[in-house]
């Protein structure tokens, strides 16, 4: 925010030093017996137009010059006041009324789990509950991991998680459940103590480092403890056993098993291409269209064959429960070969965007193998740390240069991280060409439209 309005500070004050300077130098050289002192003052008294008396009487040319002085300076100030009153609404009471909004939302929620520290861990964990639709409410003190938890449309609490203030804040007296998820033994066991006060009710889960610290994170009001690197570990026996032919159970499934041998998936809609029902299902070889749900919020139910479905409607559709027939092939020459038509010309977004063309080519290479269906959770695990980190650079450099469609532009940045996260949330039901063609159309689309209106206004600028 300062950056952005630091140029037009500059100005304002290199504005006012110059009507200062241009100002004393003129009494002083053209008013008989003025000291720069006697002509300091005047200009002061006269920009301000506070009316004190003046230090010596003028001469003719001096009152010209004095009215002239005066509009330069009220001029001046009420640009000054103008741009400082702008800054307060775009910058603080924008905050102001988007944490009143947030705690507003909080406020509403009952039985949620508190995520303390919104880590790699506690990011994890949030994706999670978000796919179960599990309310909760992260709690960090760190402003990247809010950044983070915001774009992701995730409510969340700025403060010290073992603050009694911030506890209360994240709705602590409603919640079902605390996680903390803290590199800290320490910091987690005051956390836990605050926690199991404030509600004596609540299950605490803690994740440690110590096993030798866990009898004291019970005594302080931990229901379970966890240690992450065990869990690592696990997971590696896991993938062992299974190169090795050993059967086990996993608790983690991608898809939901069919009902006496039938499923059902979710279609969205993503080309501009107007398609009907009878398309789609011969498409994916569904055997019946149960309902559509139209972009404006309207839905069908047992929409006809011959309806049109347009941009951004979402169809169920009735399928087999045969996993090795629902995916259509694509061609291949959907694959995405990197060229200078790409280029925004910053190398370090178009660096970001060789990576993404590299995720859809892998996606697309996976389901084509018939891998397709393994690779969904990583693709997309990728694909939301891309939203994040991508999309925040180009934020950045959109406010240090000033961009004139910065909030056009991080409004796509924010609907296109709601729809990844909304696909996400729906990925045991969609199909993978599905997913294919989201990546393929939406993304690439953002970069040949709104990223090359960004590479153009910053040719020139330093960034080149």
């Amino acid at each position: 925010m300062i950056e952005k309005y630091r140029p037009k500070w500059i100005k304002l004050a290199a504005a006012f030093f110059c009507i200062f300077l241009f100002g004393t130098l003129w009494y002083y050289f053209m008013e008989d017996g003025w000291t720069l002192l006697d002509a300091l003052y005047m200009v002061a008294i006269s920009v301000t137009t506070v009316g004190y008396s003046v230090p010596h009487s003028l001469s003719p040319q001096g009152r010209i010059f004095t009215i002239i002085l005066i509009f330069m300076g009220l001029g001046v100030a009420a640009a000054s006041m103008a741009h400082f009153t702008k800054f307060l609404i775009e910058g603080e009471l924008k905050g102001l009324f988007r944490r009143k909004k947030v705690q507003n939302k909080i406020k509403k929620i009952r039985k949620h789990y508190i995520v303390c520290g919104h880590g790699r861990t506690g990011a994890t964990i949030c994706l999670k509950l978000f796919e179960l639709n599990i309310p909760f409410v992260i709690i960090d003190s760190e402003t990247e991991p809010l950044n983070t938890a915001e774009q992701r449309g995730f409510l969340a609490v700025k403060g010290n998680a073992g603050s009694d203030m911030t506890l209360l804040a994240a709705g602590i007296e409603r919640a079902a459940g605390l996680v903390i998820c803290c590199s800290d033994d320490g910091t987690s066991l005051l956390i836990a103590l605050a926690g199991r006060e404030l509600n004596p009710d609540i299950y605490i889960i803690s994740l440690g480092s110590f096993p030798t610290n866990e009898t004291r994170m019970i005594r302080a009001g931990a229901n379970t403890v966890v240690y992450p690197l065990r869990l690592g570990g696990e997971q590696i026996a896991q993938l062992i056993a299974k190169q090795c032919g050993t059967t086990f159970e996993t608790g983690s499934q991608l898809y939901r098993p069919g009902l006496f041998g039938y499923d059902l998936r979710l279609f969205n809609h993503f080309d501009e291409k107007v398609s009907t029902i009878s398309e789609i299902l011969s498409k994916y070889k569904a055997l019946q269209a149960v309902g559509i749900k139209r972009n404006s919020g309207e839905i069908i139910d047992d929409p006809p064959l011959d309806t049109e479905v347009r941009k951004d409607d979402s169809v169920i559709l009735l399928v087999r429960d045969d996993r090795n027939i629902d995916v259509t092939q694509p061609e291949e020459g959907k694959k995405i070969i990197w060229s200078d038509k790409y280029c925004v010309g910053v190398n370090a977004i178009d660096d970001d965007h060789r990576s993404l063309v590299i995720l859809v080519n892998r996606f697309n290479e996976a389901f084509t193998s018939g891998s397709g269906k393994l690779e969904i959770a990583s693709v997309f695990d990728k694909l939301l740390e891309y939203t994040v980190n991508h999309f925040q650079k180009e934020e950045n450099i959109m406010k240090k240069y000033n961009y004139p469609e910065m909030t056009q532009h991080i409004q796509k940045h924010r609907d296109l991280t709601k729809e990844v996260m909304a696909f996400n949330k729906g990925k045991q039901y969609v199909f993978p060409e599905n997913i294919a063609e989201f990546l393929n159309s939406w993304l690439m689309n953002h970069i040949m439209e709104t990223d090359k209106k960004l590479g153009a206004f910053l040719t020139g600028t330093d960034i080149h």
